[in-house]
């Protein structure tokens, strides 16, 4: 009976990493480097560099730009620029849930070159870019992460042994095998509770029975009283005059007991129209829903929410773990660096699954399908960094007065992650696809801080070191780090024996009975 619950704990944990695998790695990757979001929407805005945001934000200028751009949306936000991200950013919202984004100059309020930044991988993380469809996806992706991070668990029966056990230098699927075990328990904890928050987040879309039930499907009023939030019919009349919103930054700051950090307008052509401010995320764990809510005609003060109950202060809670706004940079460095052990965990699993079933195709003498899948594994997991590190490039290279470079910049990335998986695939043929791809993101990882130096000097590593400007240092820092263990990467695949099918020699029935021992763990 135990044998035979292990044996169907494996084969569940096999095929929920088949079918999930390459879309988890797609995922974890974004959610790494949205863990820097900000940072790098600041950096790939060199026009704001060496801009210092205004200690109190002007939010009249951001929201005249929304009124002359889409005086009949939904709703208008604007973020303040901070320590992280110098820029204000200015949303507009329409009836049919799709937003526009657009980055001003915290000065002035005037438009600056935008950039898809960091904020494209916030949304690769939890929505492919898809929209809702993408939403759902994700959310059964990070249900069958789950999965299989506790049959994992059940069917290792060596698992803090092997924590413990790594040989590199052995090579091959052992290399491989290893590298899945350390850096799946390393963050164990981290990822099992990354998967279930991030399901937990939007648990209403989830498991809607409820919302229904007592909501009838509204979602937005379910949110509305559980954050107590404040709300007006709109009246069908146009607003006579919208109140300056920044003449009520200082009461609002007052009330919260907090600096403001956005502002927002609701209903802004019609005379139902309401102001309202928040804070930011960094103060605890659990996320800033107070608001305070003023008339859009007179300013006149209208609603503070209260303390949430205990569900949505729960709820809250799971959404702050998730997010990480809280702690300061320490903690984005440790999310950064479980995020990394993930994204390792994910490959290397994957990885392990195509070699693991190398022996058994060659037996069965087809290998047209199974080649394909190699490859493809090499393109997808060794491609995506590359993608990532051409965005940060096209960047620096695109004209400044190019219409909608943020949508320059992600067909960049979609076009090198596509080249790369062909690239990998064709490749992998010889044993080479590997080495090829780590290689070519080191070259891009090297020339990140050169192209950023070349054109936009006062952006360049010394520049920003001399004006204090850490974080942009640490994008350039970062990509040399990184470089460098990508060479190592290509460099040991250059050095090891050709991993494809044709180039590896026949083994003694000693020796394959002796690996498939190590690899039923």
């Amino acid at each position: 009976m135990k044998n035979s619950f292990v044996q169907s704990m494996a084969w569940l944990h096999t095929w929920a990493g088949l079918v999930v695998g390459w879309l988890l790695f797609a995922i974890f990757v974004g959610g790494t480097l949205a863990c820097f979001d900000k940072e790098l929407d600041d950096w790939m805005r060199p026009a704001l560099h060496g801009v210092q945001a205004p200690e109190r934000p002007a939010f009249d200028a951001a929201l005249a730009l929304s009124r002359e751009r889409a005086p009949e949306a939904h709703a208008w936000y604007v973020t303040a620029g901070n320590d992280r991200e110098r820029a204000m950013e200015s949303y507009v919202y329409f009836d049919d849930g799709n937003h526009t984004r657009q980055a001003l100059d915290p000065l002035s309020g005037a438009p600056v070159p935008d950039t898809a930044g960091g904020d494209f991988f916030f949304t690769l993380h939890y929505n492919l870019h898809a929209g809702t469809v993408g939403m759902y996806i994700v959310g059964l992706a990070g249900m069958l992460m789950l999965v299989a991070l506790v049959a994992g668990v059940l069917i290792h029966k060596r698992i803090f042994k092997d924590f413990f056990t790594f040989r590199p230098k052995s090579g091959g699927q052992r290399a491989w095998l290893d590298g899945h075990n350390v850096t799946g328990v390393l963050g164990l904890p981290f990822h099992l509770m990354i998967a279930y928050t991030g399901v937990a987040i939007f648990v209403a879309n989830y498991m809607f029975a409820g919302v229904n039930a007592a909501y009838d499907g509204d979602i937005p009023k379910f949110y509305e009283e559980a954050g107590d939030l404040y709300e007006r019919p709109e009246v069908g009349e146009p607003l006579a005059r919208l109140h300056s919103v920044d003449a009520l930054v200082e009461d609002a700051q007052r009330r919260l007991g907090a600096p403001v950090t956005w502002a927002s307008v609701h209903h802004p052509d019609d005379a139902s129209a309401t102001i309202s401010f928040g804070g930011d995320h960094s103060r605890a764990v659990a996320w800033n829903l107070r608001q305070v809510f003023y008339d859009a005609t007179d300013g006149r003060f209208l609603h503070q929410t209260g303390a949430p109950g205990g569900g949505y202060a729960s709820y809250s809670y799971l959404g702050g773990m998730h997010m990480a706004q809280f702690g300061g940079a320490a903690l984005r460095w440790l999310y950064f660096l479980m995020g990394v052990a993930g994204c390792v965990m994910i490959a290397s699993g994957m990885q392990v699954w195509v070699n693991k079933r190398a022996r058994r195709v060659a037996a069965a003498g087809v290998l047209s399908g199974y080649g394909l899948v190699r490859g493809l594994n090499v393109g997808v997991v060794a491609g995506m960094p590359l993608a990532c590190v051409s965005m940060l490039l096209a960047n620096r290279l695109l004209p400044a007065d190019l219409g909608d470079r943020a949508a320059a910049e992600i067909a960049v990335f979609c076009a090198v992650w596509v080249l790369a998986a062909v690239w990998g695939t064709w490749r992998d043929r010889l044993g080479r696809g590997w080495r090829d791809l780590f290689a070519a993101t080191a070259a891009a990882l090297l020339a990140v801080p050169l192209v950023n130096a070349a054109a936009t000097p006062d952006s360049q590593l010394l520049a920003t070191l001399g004006r204090g400007e850490y974080a942009l240092a640490a994008v350039d820092l970062g990509a040399l780090a990184f470089a460098i263990g990508y060479a190592a990467l290509a460099w040991r695949q250059t050095r090891s024996q050709p991993s494809g099918l044709a180039a590896r020699p026949q083994r003694s029935e000693r020796e394959q009975a002796a690996s498939a021992a190590v690899e039923a763990g």
